[in-house]
């Protein structure tokens, strides 16, 4: 499917890379770009992810059959209200936010349940901003789409089609699975990344090597941007959070015993998780 007009809010890293995957495969006649900073804009100019620019939602969305908000999660629902006010009266709305629970409550009574779905691709990088998109990002990516109880079977089917379009592969979880799952999968590595970072004393960091610069990479990512993330997302975080404080319990009273059995068992474990989950990326 070729979609008329494609309004974008938010062309950064993932919303410039959403931009550039519908221009390489052609599946848009027009592609707008929302952004609050020009300069920002231009580069997604520049780089093919968008034809228009604009800093004005009314404006960007006019018309449009698909909005794709990109905008930091407490803000996708206001940007989606504003759009769908003039986009035409059969459009679809959806985000990429890697939050569900909060903005499906948001959007309750202000966005329609036959327009709004909510989406989260499972892509990125610890570097923001539309000058690090790149139009493959979606290949082989995941999306988890987050359909709510009102949403007709027909909005899911075709957000599915439209991702898979996208090149991107489609799992379907409530709003409340999402969250759960990604507070294991993603908001705990991210907490625990910016702990060991922050735990690393500075007069030792002349030592740090390829293996803690590989742990603390996402440290780097906008700690505005994950204020945001942890606290919609706060309670299954904290319970990630806990679990993952009694796993280093029990290295901690291993450690104590001498237990190098034990120690072993835990490395083995660690890597049997990682070596199965680098495999399938692998073959994927």
């Amino acid at each position: 499917m070729v979609w008329n007009r494609v309004c974008i809010i938010g062309v950064g890293l993932l919303g410039g890379s959403i931009g550039l995957a519908l221009k390489r495969k052609r599946l848009a006649k027009e592609v707008i770009g929302v952004g609050r900073t020009i300069a920002k804009l231009d580069t997604a100019l520049q780089r093919g992810a968008i034809d228009i620019a604009t800093d004005d939602i009314l404006v960007g969305a006019k018309d449009t059959d698909l909005v794709i908000a990109c905008t930091p999660v407490q803000s996708i629902v206001d940007s989606l209200s504003v759009a769908a006010s003039v986009a035409i009266p059969n459009v679809i709305l959806t985000d990429v936010g890697s939050t569900k629970q909060s903005i499906i409550r948001a959007a309750e009574g202000r966005l329609s349940p036959l327009q709004y779905i909510g989406s989260h691709p499972i892509a990125g990088g610890h570097h923001s901003g539309v000058e690090h998109a790149v139009g493959t990002l979606l290949d082989g990516a995941l999306v988890v789409i987050t359909p709510s109880e009102t949403n007709p079977p027909e909005l899911v089917e075709r957000m599915s089609k439209f991702w898979e379009s996208m090149g991107a592969k489609i799992s379907i979880l409530t709003p409340k699975e999402h969250d759960e799952a990604l507070a294991i999968s993603s908001h705990l590595p991210h907490m625990v990344s910016s702990a060991l970072a922050s735990a690393t004393p500075r007069e030792i960091l002349q030592f740090v090597g390829k293996g803690w610069l590989d742990s603390t990479r996402i440290a780097a990512s906008n700690s505005q941007l994950w204020r945001q993330i942890l606290q919609e997302n706060h309670a299954p975080a904290l319970q990630a959070l806990k679990n993952f404080a009694t796993i280093c319990e029990t290295w901690i009273e291993a450690l104590e015993r001498g237990d190098f059995d034990q120690v072993e068992s835990l490395l083995q474990a660690g890597k049997a998780t990682r070596d199965a989950v680098a495999s399938r990326h692998l073959s994927g």
